[in-house]
């Protein structure tokens, strides 16, 4: 992998559309933060004594709400950051033209989790070298609209002969973010979309690599 290519092609995507990304990152963690401040809220309430049917029935649709807001702002961010890897601009509306795909990122998270989780229980290798296998599962979701089955079998055929290379980018991504956090959190609204574009150019770059 040319990590200095993967870098600058992130970056040159991210700048390019810098206002959208960030634009949006904010509105999806306001959005998120009311969401789980109202399922917080009506948690509290069912701690109280008496009848709690209306606020069952409530937290659970909030919930339910918390989770397609993830989804559909995952769906959102990987979108434009596979745009933006390709060297295209895009408007805001264009983020959500694969929001079909949600359901298939569902599955690709909790299929992925499990699959973690039982290999990091069996001796943590399996678990570990799976963590970095899947990362790229969700680009190739929405870059090739597979299944996520499919999408999970395509990123641990695509990523295990570069598995070190694909761990060492990862290391620089998470410390891209860190930076954002390190900035009181606020810069996360930048680092974030932009350690997304460069994770879809490093993801682009494998895929033109085996074709």
């Amino acid at each position: 992998m040319h990590y200095g290519t993967i870098i600058q092609t992130g970056w040159r995507g991210f700048s390019r559309n810098a206002l959208v990304l960030v634009g949006f990152a904010i509105l999806y963690t306001i959005v998120a933060a009311v969401v789980s401040f109202g399922a917080q809220a009506v948690a509290v309430k069912l701690i109280e004594p008496g009848p709690h049917v209306l606020q069952f029935i409530a937290y659970g649709l909030l919930l339910l709400l918390e989770v397609v807001v993830h989804l559909v702002g995952s769906v959102a961010l990987l979108t434009g950051a596979l745009m933006a890897a390709k060297g295209q601009t895009f408007k805001f509306g264009q983020l959500f033209t694969e929001t079909r795909q949600l359901f298939n990122l569902l599955g690709l998270h909790v299929f992925a989790a499990i699959a973690i989780l039982l290999g990091l229980l069996a001796f943590g290798i399996p678990g570990i070298y799976l963590s970095v296998a899947y990362w790229f599962s969700a680009f190739l979701l929405i870059d090739q609209r597979v299944s996520f089955l499919d999408a999970m079998a395509g990123a641990r055929a695509l990523v295990t002969p570069h598995w070190f290379d694909v761990a060492v980018l990862l290391v620089v991504i998470v410390a891209i973010s860190a930076v954002g956090v390190l900035a009181c959190g606020v810069g996360l609204f930048a680092t974030g979309p932009l350690a997304i574009c460069i994770g879809a150019a490093g993801y682009l770059q494998l895929a033109a690599n085996r074709r």
